[in-house]
C-alpha cells in the first residue's frame, strides 16, 4: 500500500447532533441544499472512479462540516470507491450517530468492502453516553471495518474520557484533540492525564512549522470544484476538472506558518506520521510496530544537532505507546548517547558504528555484540595520514578495535574517488573490512557489519520478525535496513 490521498468536503453544513459549541448543529439544510450536496458528491465519485488509478490516488476521506454518514449517498459513494482495485482505503469523519449494522449492511449490499472502510469517530458527550458510543465502535470493528475514536481535550471531561478509554477495546486508538477555545495552556497535570489517554497527545501541543514540500501526496477537494493542499491552505491554481482532464497532480501551495490541526499536519509525509500511522496517516489508526529503528543525524537531530519539539513529541508518543525504540547510526555508542542524552531514556539500545556494535538494553543488563577488525590496519592508515590530511580515531571495546574513523576538517570532505583509491591501497577486502563515507568522516568497519544485519540481529534477540519493525534513515547506508523492515517506502 501507499499512494496519494484526497480529502473531500461537500456542500453539507449541518448535523443531527445539537452540541452547544458547534455552529453546524444550528443550521438546518433545505431539501434543495441537500440535493446539491448529493449531486456534487456523486459527480466527484464518478470522476474519481475514472481517474484514481492514473493519478495514483489510493485513499479518500470525507471531512464534512457536520455529519455526512446519515445521508445514504455518502455510504453509496464510499461503497463504489472501495470496490475499485486502485483504492486502498475510503472513510469519513463521523459522530457515529447512524444505525451501524443497517448502514454497513447497505454499504456491503452496494459492493462496499468493509476492510477498506476507515471511520474516524468523534465522541460528543453532550449527545451520547460512553456505553452507547463504545457499543457502536465495537459493532464497526466486528464487521471488519477500521475505526479510531476520539474527542476534544476539555479538562472538565478528563474523567469521562478516562472512562471511555477503559471501556473501549485496547486495539481501538482513542485520540484527544487540542481544545482551541481553552484560552490558557494545559496544566502539567492535564497534559499528563490526556497523554495517558492518548500517547500522542503532545503532538497536538507541538504542531510542526509548515513545510509545503512535505505535502506533495495529498489534496483537499471541495464540492464546488476548488482544490487546496489541505483544509487550512489557500486555493491551488487548478480546479478539479483540470485535475481530471490533465491527470497531473498539482504542486502544493501554502501560506501558513504552522500546521495547526491534525488534518493539516497529519497529511504530511513526515517521518512520525508514517512511523506511527502508516501510509495514510490521516485515518489516524496507529500501526503499532514491534520495534522502530531510527537514524540519528538528519532524522532525529536537525542540522544544528537539536531535536525539534515535534520530533520530541513523536518519540515521546511512541515511548508512551510502549513501542521499542532503537537508534541506527554510524556514530559510536557513547557519541550517540551524548548526542541525544535528553531522550536516551526512551531507547532500548540500537545499531551503532554502522552496525559494528549492537546493544539491547534488557532490564539492568545490556546484551551486546561487536564485530572486531584487525588492528594491523592502523600501520597502513598511518602511512597515508599526512598525504590525505586526516586524524585517526580508533574505537575499542575490551581492547579490541571495532571501528576506525579517518577525520578531516569540516572544510575538507571526503570524495568517493579518494575513498576507493585508499580502499584498494589498504587492501580493505583482504582485512575483511569496508568503508562508510559521511562528509569529513571516512569510517572503517568489518564487512560483516552494516545497519541491516544489525537490525536483523536485534530482531532475533527480541524474537520478532524484521517485517514487524519499522526503520528509517536518509542515507544510502539506511536503504537496505529500510527494505528489510518494509515499514516505510
Amino acid at each position: 500500500m501507499g499512494g496519494r490521498m484526497l480529502l473531500y468536503r461537500g456542500n453539507l453544513k449541518s448535523c443531527n447532533y445539537r452540541c452547544s459549541y458547534c455552529p453546524f448543529s444550528k443550521h438546518a439544510m433545505s431539501e434543495r441544499e441537500l440535493e446539491k450536496d448529493s449531486v456534487q458528491w456523486r459527480g466527484f465519485v464518478q470522476k474519481l472512479t475514472e481517474h484514481a488509478e492514473a493519478l495514483n490516488l489510493r485513499a479518500l476521506m470525507v471531512t464534512p462540516y457536520g455529519e455526512a454518514l446519515i445521508h445514504p449517498w455518502y455510504f453509496s459513494g464510499l461503497a463504489a470507491l472501495s470496490a475499485l482495485p486502485a483504492m486502498d482505503a475510503v472513510g469519513a469523519q463521523t459522530n457515529l450517530s447512524f444505525l451501524v449494522e443497517e448502514a454497513l449492511d447497505a454499504y456491503e449490499a452496494q459492493g462496499g468492502i468493509c476492510q477498506k472502510l476507515h471511520l474516524w469517530a468523534t465522541f460528543h458527550p453532550e449527545m451520547t453516553s460512553v456505553t452507547e458510543f463504545v457499543k457502536k465502535c465495537q459493532k464497526v470493528q466486528e464487521r471488519g471495518a477500521v475505526i479510531c475514536a476520539g474527542s476534544v481535550g476539555v479538562p472538565k471531561q478528563i474523567e469521562l474520557l478516562q472512562k471511555l478509554r477503559r471501556e473501549l477495546p485496547d486495539e481501538i486508538y482513542l485520540w484527544v484533540n487540542r481544545m482551541d477555545g481553552l484560552k490558557r495552556p494545559y496544566t502539567l497535570e492535564e497534559r499528563e492525564a490526556f497523554s495517558e489517554i492518548d500517547p500522542y497527545f503532545l503532538r497536538e501541543l507541538s504542531p510542526p512549522d509548515a513545510a509545503v514540500l512535505q505535502c506533495k501526496e495529498r489534496l483537499f477537494a471541495e464540492g464546488n470544484g476548488r482544490l487546496h493542499t489541505c483544509n487550512i491552505s489557500r486555493d491551488i491554481k487548478m480546479c478539479q476538472e483540470e485535475l481530471w482532464e490533465s491527470q497531473h497532480w498539482p504542486e502544493p501551495l501554502c501560506s501558513r506558518k504552522v500546521c495547526s490541526c491534525y488534518l493539516a499536519y497529519g497529511g504530511r509525509m513526515d517521518l512520525f506520521n508514517q512511523v506511527i500511522f502508516g501510509p495514510y496517516p490521516l485515518f489516524r489508526v496507529p500501526r503499532r510496530p514491534k520495534a522502530v529503528f531510527l537514524d540519528l543525524a538528519g532524522t532525529i537531530l536537525d542540522e544544528d544537532g537539536s531535536i525539534s519539539k515535534s520530533v520530541q513529541a513523536g518519540l515521546k508518543g511512541l515511548w508512551r505507546d510502549q513501542i521499542p525504540l532503537f537508534l541506527a547510526t554510524t556514530l559510536p555508542y557513547k557519541d550517540a548517547v551524548r548526542a541525544c542524552k535528553k531522550i536516551w531514556y526512551q531507547f532500548r539500545g540500537g545499531v551503532f558504528a554502522a552496525g559494528a556494535h549492537l546493544v539491547l538494553k534488557e532490564g539492568t543488563a545490556d546484551r551486546e555484540k561487536v564485530y572486531e577488525i584487525e588492528e594491523d590496519i592502523l600501520s597502513d592508515l598511518e602511512k597515508t595520514r599526512s598525504k590525505y590530511g586526516y586524524r585517526i580515531l580508533c574505537y575499542k571495546m575490551e581492547g579490541q578495535v571495532y571501528k576506525v574513523t579517518l577525520l578531516r576538517s569540516r572544510h575538507r570532505l571526503w570524495h568517493a574517488g579518494e575513498a576507493e583509491e585508499l580502499s584498494h591501497r589498504w587492501h580493505l577486502s583482504d582485512y575483511g573490512m569496508r568503508y562508510v563515507m559521511e562528509g569529513a568522516c571516512l569510517q572503517l568497519v568489518s564487512d560483516k557489519a552494516d545497519k541491516a544485519s544489525g537490525v536483523r540481529t536485534l530482531c532475533e534477540w527480541m524474537k520478532i520478525l524484521p517485517e514487524q519493525a519499522i526503520a528509517w534513515g536518509d542515507s544510502a547506508e539506511d536503504q537496505e535496513m529500510m527494505r528489510l523492515c518494509k515499514g516505510i517506502k
